[in-house]
């Protein structure tokens, strides 16, 4: 979710972040801790339920361009991801926002 997109939707009937993610990001999230490629989270979502390398790949890179994943370094080709803030800083971001939103709105 980009704190800053007209079109981001905050989804009431789940828990968690996933209320403001996607259930892979979310996956994705919860496993980037501290720095990670995407080849480590692809072996880690494999072992739970079939999933294509590049699925997890291009989560990953839109999850960048959204501001939640950053790039560190680089491993030879691969990049080395972390999360940009950390997850009580990204709910509480989060929250604010959606708290101004309502208290804009009504």
């Amino acid at each position: 979710m980009r704190l800053d997109d007209e079109n981001a939707s905050f989804r009431f009937n789940q828990d968690g972040l996933r209320k403001f993610m996607g259930d892979l990001e979310v996956d994705i999230m919860e496993l980037a801790n501290p720095t990670v490629t995407v080849r480590d989270i692809y072996e880690l979502l494999r072992q739970r339920r079939p999933i294509a390398y590049t699925t997890v790949m291009t989560t990953m890179v839109r999850l960048a361009e959204k501001g939640i994943l950053k790039i560190v370094d680089r491993v030879g080709l691969a990049n080395l991801y972390a999360p940009e803030q950390s997850r009580d800083q990204f709910v509480q971001g989060v929250v604010s926002k959606v708290m101004g939103i309502f208290f804009e709105q009504f």
